[in-house]
């Protein structure tokens, strides 16, 4: 009895799981679209650019080595103008060769590999700054695939009480041809409204299945037509802007300026020490024609004139590019505000909406009850209930659709300040 008990229970328990519908919410597909969002992978490979950059820069630092040789051919070398006396100078061959090993250590570079470094930063930020531009961008798109979810979901509801209520009458309305008080085309006309309600309802489940299955295809999450999808809150909106393309703009201007400071270090004074060591013919002993070693160091102090002849115009067109980028900034922040305003004045609409749909769906409800105690009675005929049904229903098509539209407006102003 008991091994009984525990398998009705099993079975039970088992049969509630199978059932059970799965429930998610718009913050859950968004993050979910984010993290699988194809761009997301271009963050990791950005960042291993920039440290393979700043690498390569770092090693200016390190000492610049090279190995040459030279063979060399000449019409004329030196010779002594005069003879020695008790001597004999052997003249330089025509033929010359040397090997040698050259080591350059910069000291001083004018701040040049420092400004390397920072451009490099910065253009790699603003990579992964341009990515979450595209994420606020998604973060819309979700928004309207969620919504427009939400909208058939209501839908269904909507036309399930509709048929319901058709139903009632049809029951009504077929006592009635039973006692052959009304003919049965009055029936019928209940019938065909009632059969064209279930074409709807196969549309609305098409287009809300095509829905499902795109926001899957962005969360890389399978999503069943049995999933219910939450409605949100109301939001309490706030007019700061955070939108990834202010912050874009911001590191666009640190890069302008980045690049000017690397103008202006790449013509200043170098100093850099060196070292060669080598073996040729002749060394640096003029008067010895043969083989010998020869080493040499020093310091190196460079000064860059040749970029002096184009570094007011590279100045100049980097205050172009910055000049053009404020305006840009302004553009976006014209464009921001206008949508500001008209989402606010779109909510304040929506909410006036919403408040007299209420009440017509008040009114709408008690002309419906009526008119169905007045079909029971034979008072009016089918087409007169129906009108009626058809005007609640599209009352409470109306509400749904403000509601959903006062808070698709509320979220999509939330993505696009980013708050």
């Amino acid at each position: 009895m008991k091994t009984l008990k525990y398998l009705i229970l099993l079975a039970f328990l088992l049969h509630l799981s199978l059932n059970a519908q799965e429930t998610v919410t718009l913050k859950e597909t968004q993050q979910l679209a984010k993290e699988h969002y194809p761009l997301i992978k271009r963050n990791g490979l950005i960042e291993k650019t920039k440290a393979y950059t700043l690498e390569n820069i770092a090693k200016g630092w390190l000492p610049q080595i090279n190995v040459v040789g030279q063979a060399t051919y000449q019409n004329e070398v030196t010779q002594l103008p005069f003879a020695l006396p008790n001597s004999s100078v052997e003249p330089l061959s025509k033929d010359q060769y040397k090997v040698y090993a050259d080591i350059q250590q910069t000291v001083y570079d004018g701040g040049l590999i420092s400004n390397q470094k920072k451009l490099a930063k910065i253009q790699s930020e603003t990579e992964i700054q341009k990515n979450e531009v595209e994420l606020d961008k998604l973060e819309e798109r979700i928004n309207q695939i969620y919504f427009g979810i939400l909208q058939s979901q209501e839908q269904l509801k909507q036309t399930e009480i509709t048929k319901n209520d058709i139903e009632n009458g049809l029951k009504k309305a077929s006592a009635q041809l039973e006692y052959g008080t009304i003919f049965r085309s009055q029936v019928d006309v209940l019938k065909a409204q009632l059969i064209g309600l279930e074409q709807r309802q196969i549309e609305i489940q098409s287009l809300r299945k095509n829905l499902i299955e795109t926001l899957s295809l962005f969360t890389k999450k399978d999503f069943s037509e049995n999933t219910v999808f939450e409605t949100p809150e109301k939001l309490l909106l706030t007019g700061e802007n955070n939108r990834a393309e202010l912050k874009l703009f911001t590191l666009q201007q640190q890069m302008l300026e980045t690049q000017k400071s690397l103008v202006e270090s790449k013509n200043l004074p170098k100093l850099g020490a060196f070292f060669q060591s080598g073996y040729g013919k002749p060394g640096f002993n003029m008067l010895r024609n043969e083989f010998d070693v020869f080493n040499i160091s020093g310091l190196r102090l460079q000064i860059p004139i040749s970029g002096y002849y184009t570094k007011k115009n590279d100045l100049a067109l980097l205050n172009t590019q910055q000049q053009d980028l404020e305006i840009q900034k302004e553009n976006f922040l014209f464009n921001q505000n206008f949508s500001t305003i008209r989402n606010s004045e779109e909510l304040e609409k929506l909410q006036k909406l919403i408040q007299k749909d209420e009440e017509l769906i008040v009114l709408r409800q008690s002309i419906k009850k009526a008119s169905l105690a007045q079909l029971e009675n034979g008072v009016i005929n089918t087409s007169d209930y129906l009108r009626e049904v058809n005007a609640e229903e599209q009352a409470r098509i109306q509400k749904m659709t403000h509601e959903i539209q006062f808070l698709f407006t509320q979220y999509n102003q939330k993505a696009q300040l980013n708050n």
